[in-house]
């Protein structure tokens, strides 16, 4: 069996954030699920050296205190989580948004809500799940 994938969800809606976890739950490999709820208190998280850093970062880009696309350039500046793999949610009705978070260089996007599908596609093309025994 493969280890178990370990998730942070940045998402500031309540309903957005609640969508989220159900649809990830229903992932075969994961792990546990933790939620930051503002750019900031992501930061302290992911940079706090007595906690392990997720296998994966899901990152709305409309959030309070810090926006995801800054917190996106502040991880890929530093360090401990310059490596870190980072998918970008956003809603289908921001274009430049793709590009804005390439730029920053994000490993993926979906839009928002997020869809098993797409979360299984986009894990399953970096290599963090399998899409043959991905799904309950």
């Amino acid at each position: 069996m493969a280890k178990p994938i370990n998730l942070l969800l940045i998402e500031d809606n309540l309903d957005d954030e609640q969508l989220s976890v159900r649809q990830l739950r229903k992932v075969r490999s994961c792990g546990w699920i933790e939620v930051s709820r503002d750019g900031e208190m992501a930061l302290t998280r992911l940079m706090d050296p007595e906690l392990p850093l997720p296998d994966l970062v899901l990152l709305d880009l409309k959030l309070p205190k810090i926006n995801g696309l800054e917190l996106l350039h502040r991880l890929r500046m530093n360090a401990r989580t310059a490596n870190l793999r980072i998918i970008v949610l956003s809603a289908p009705d921001e274009p430049g948004d793709v590009r804005a978070t390439y730029r920053q260089f994000a490993d993926g996007f979906i839009e928002k809500p997020v869809m098993l599908e797409a979360f299984v596609a986009e894990a399953a093309r970096l290599g963090i799940v399998s899409l043959n025994a991905s799904v309950i």
